[in-house]
């Protein structure tokens, strides 16, 4: 029976290629099983009514979406933005073409919130950028297939793709002080994110490995956003004793820092020494180049893609992936020698 809108049904399908219900569901769902000239003539019927089978019904069957699910913190992040799509492009290539985005905006209960809709959608699995180690505890509870990129949580077994954001930091904080920075403002987050925290160790190692005092009044919780990254800086260039150069933990507090050091009409690296983890956006086009941490992006999201589909397509499989991945130090103009 054609339904009213038209549109044809399995039933048609079946009446018109003189098989039963059964037998076409069976030619696309279980191929094989089906003889191959009389999967011939259900194809071509299918061709010519233009049946689209149901998906939903199709995976239930299956048992399988070819679904996946992401949970990103910030759409704002061009960097996660660039992950997203090596992401999607991946999993295009492997089958799974349907891939459904959420933005927590790092909210806790939004990504919960998420995760439990997705849940309820079947996806076959969730690629998420956690915020809270609550999450992390419900999707281990789960039963879903899961991985963590950028962000992990080293007391809850999970297959993680991360870069060694401590060594990124470590690495621009030495080549600062190489220049004869001491007075290093850091913008950062609330210490409670894993690549904050990681970052943050490396920057204060370093200072501690070249015997310079870490100053206290300089290292500012901006949040991670653009705004408060703005006020902050604004007020650091505003002190008579203020930072010879600025760290900042991420790229949407970078573009903070450069509009308020535009806004107080002084000059990168001239004036004060820029630098941060990750490109900012319209890199290519700015003046100075921002010296910065770049982290392999199309990696992060390959890596992850690939031991999401390896969890779906094999199950019994234990061994967790724990993977480390080394950032790269970008040297621009934007930093000056202190002389």
């Amino acid at each position: 029976m054609t339904k009213m809108d038209g549109t044809p049904t399995i039933h048609d399908v079946a009446r018109e290629a003189n098989v039963s219900v059964m037998t076409v569901s069976r030619s696309l769902n279980e191929p094989e099983k089906v003889a191959s000239k009389t999967l011939k003539r259900i194809k071509q019927v299918i061709d010519e009514l233009g049946y689209q089978p149901s998906h939903v019904a199709r995976s239930l069957v299956k048992r399988k979406t070819n679904t996946i699910g992401i949970v990103m913190p910030d759409i704002r992040n061009t960097f996660f933005n660039s992950w997203f799509r090596s992401v999607e492009d991946y999993a295009n290539k492997l089958g799974y073409a349907t891939i459904l985005l959420c933005n927590t905006d790092e909210n806790s209960d939004s990504e919960i919130k998420f995760i439990k809709s997705f849940q309820s959608h079947r996806v076959d699995g969730i690629i998420i950028v956690p915020h809270s180690d609550e999450s992390i505890r419900y999707l281990a509870g789960s039963g879903m297939n899961f991985v963590l990129v950028d962000r992990m949580c080293p007391e809850i077994e999970s297959d993680f793709v991360v870069t060694d954001h401590y060594d990124g930091a470590f690495r621009l904080t030495n080549y600062l002080i190489r220049l004869g920075h001491k007075r290093i403002g850091v913008l950062r987050g609330a210490g409670v994110l894993f690549p904050d925290m990681e970052r943050y160790a490396g920057f204060y190692d370093a200072m501690r490995a070249n015997k310079i005092a870490v100053p206290r009044d300089l290292i500012r919780n901006c949040e991670f956003h653009e705004a408060e990254a703005y006020d902050v800086v604004l007020e650091m260039l505003g002190r008579k004793h203020r930072p010879t150069a600025l760290f900042s933990f991420n790229c949407l507090m970078t573009s903070g820092a450069i509009r308020a050091i535009q806004k107080m009409k002084i000059t990168i690296p001239d004036d004060i020494s820029l630098a941060g983890y990750d490109e900012i956006s319209g890199y290519d086009i700015f003046e100075p180049k921002i010296t910065h941490v770049l982290q392999p992006i199309e990696k992060l999201g390959q890596i992850a893609v690939k031991v999401l589909v390896s969890r779906i397509e094999f199950p019994d499989h234990d061994r967790k992936c724990k993977t480390f991945l080394k950032p790269k130090l970008i040297i621009g103009n934007s930093c000056g020698r202190i002389v």
